[in-house]
């Protein structure tokens, strides 16, 4: 599960706690939100993504500048949720790797921190991620095992794929469902727990593990 950080400027708090809402309701674990102040970057350094709210200009581009100096954060990508007037006074382009205006639909925020999570993850300069012998070419959506092509369906490709570039976390099933079927799939976790058994089946050879089973929670690709 992905773990965001919230910021909030003073007089932002209720739009803050209706972002909190609907991130927990897509499956990210809000590290406790709170307003920014001089100590805000305390223990900060544990999100894997910076959610900005604030609708005053001056406070909000102090804050992200904040987080774009220091250097042990400056790589966290930052999403900033903010009013169509502020674009006009601040260097968003900048400041935010992806912008949400207030109002919003919980679509769209889905939507944006998908967009946000996969534009960030580490992968080389040709779109492949490397995991020992197995290989995924993003942009050309070839699995391969010690060079050899894996055949998968586009669902096992995509769960695979998610667990990848999320790798060494647990995900629990109900979270690989939101994310891989999407919320309006109905069907249970079993779903996942076959897609899970056929991709094994394919590239988890010799001997070697790649997808972990942690009993009552759901699933853990390692290296």
């Amino acid at each position: 599960m992905r773990k965001v950080m919230l910021l909030f400027t003073e007089g932002d708090g209720e739009v803050a706690r209706e972002v909190t809402r609907e991130l927990n309701n897509l499956y990210y674990e809000v590290l406790d939100p709170r307003e920014a102040n001089g100590n805000q970057l305390k223990d900060i350094e544990q999100a894997d993504l910076f959610v900005l709210v604030s609708r005053k200009t001056a406070k909000l581009e102090g804050l992200a500048r904040t987080l774009l100096r220091d250097e042990l954060l400056s790589g966290i990508p930052r999403l900033i949720v903010t009013e169509e007037k502020a674009l006009a006074e601040f260097d968003y382009c900048r400041l935010a790797d992806e912008i949400l205006l207030f109002p919003f639909r919980r679509a769209e925020l889905g939507a944006r921190m998908k967009i946000l999570t996969w534009r960030n993850e580490k992968v080389d300069a040709s779109n492949v991620v490397q995991a020992g012998s197995l290989s995924i070419n993003l942009s050309t959506y070839e699995v391969t095992v010690e060079g050899a092509l894996v055949e998968l369906t586009f669902k096992e490709y995509e769960l695979l794929c998610y667990l990848v570039t999320h790798r060494r976390r647990v995900h629990p099933r109900r979270e690989l469902l939101s994310r891989v079927w999407g919320e309006d799939y109905y069907g249970g976790p079993r779903t996942v727990d076959v897609h899970i058994r056929r991709i094994r089946s394919k590239i988890e050879t010799g001997g070697r593990a790649y997808i972990q089973t942690v009993r009552g929670v759901g699933y853990r690709f390692t290296d």
